[in-house]
C-alpha cells in the first residue's frame, strides 16, 4: 500500500525538504493517514537509510528521530518529482480560479478604472476655467497616486495640459503640474 516514494515525499511533507527538521515514524504514518505504523513504512524508512537519503539523528526512549541528508536530498526529489508530479490544476479549473479572484478583488478595491472614467470624472470637477487638481481627480476614482499614475500618467500626458500648482502630479523641470486641463478646451 505504502511504497518507498510515497514515505518520502510525506517525508518532504513533514520537513518542507529542510535537512534540519526532525520527524518520526509516527509522525510518518500519521501522515500517510494511517493509525498504526506498519512493516512496511519500516522497511521504507531502513532502506531510505541505508540509500543515505535519511539518517538517525537522534534516539529518545523507543522514539528515533530521522532527519534527512541534504547531498542525497537533491537528487531523491529530482528523481521523485520528475516522476510523481501530478498535474495540479485543469485549465478549466484556473479559469474558475481567476474569475473568482477577479470577483474578490473588484469587491474589495472596485471595477477598475478606464480612461473613459478619467474623462467622465474629469468633466463633472472642471470648474469654469477646465481645471481640475490632479489629487482631487484621484481621489474622486479612488486610487492612490501609484495606482493612478501607472493606469492614468501617459494618458494624462497626451491628452490634457499640465497646469504648475496642486499637491499631487508630475514634476517636470524641478516644477510640481499638479492640476490639469483637457487640451481640446476651448478658451473664452
Amino acid at each position: 500500500m505504502d511504497s518507498k516514494d510515497e514515505i518520502f515525499n510525506a517525508i518532504l511533507r513533514i520537513t518542507g525538504g529542510d535537512d534540519t527538521k526532525e520527524f518520526t515514524k509516527t509522525a510518518v504514518t500519521r501522515e500517510l493517514g494511517l493509525s498504526k505504523p506498519s512493516s512496511k513504512i519500516d522497511k521504507a524508512l531502513k532502506e531510505l537509510e541505508e540509500e543515505g537519503v535519511i539518517k538517525v539523528k537522534a534516539k529518545r526512549g523507543n522514539a528515533t528521530y530521522y532527519v534527512l541528508v541534504k547531498k542525497s536530498l537533491n537528487q531523491k526529489t529530482e528523481s521523485s518529482l520528475s516522476v510523481q508530479q501530478p498535474a495540479i490544476q485543469l485549465p478549466a479549473q484556473q479559469n474558475e480560479i481567476k474569475q473568482a479572484l477577479r470577483e474578490v478583488l473588484e469587491e474589495f478595491f472596485g471595477k477598475p478604472k478606464s480612461f473613459e472614467d478619467l474623462d467622465k470624472t474629469y468633466e463633472f470637477m472642471k470648474d469654469s476655467l477646465g481645471y481640475v487638481s490632479i489629487e482631487n481627480l484621484r481621489k474622486q476614482l479612488g486610487l492612490s497616486i501609484e495606482q493612478f499614475m501607472a493606469k492614468f500618467g501617459d494618458y494624462v500626458l497626451s491628452n490634457y495640459e499640465l497646469i504648475p500648482g496642486g499637491k499631487d502630479g508630475f514634476i517636470k523641470g524641478g516644477v510640481l503640474y499638479g492640476i490639469i486641463r483637457r487640451k481640446d478646451h476651448v478658451r473664452v
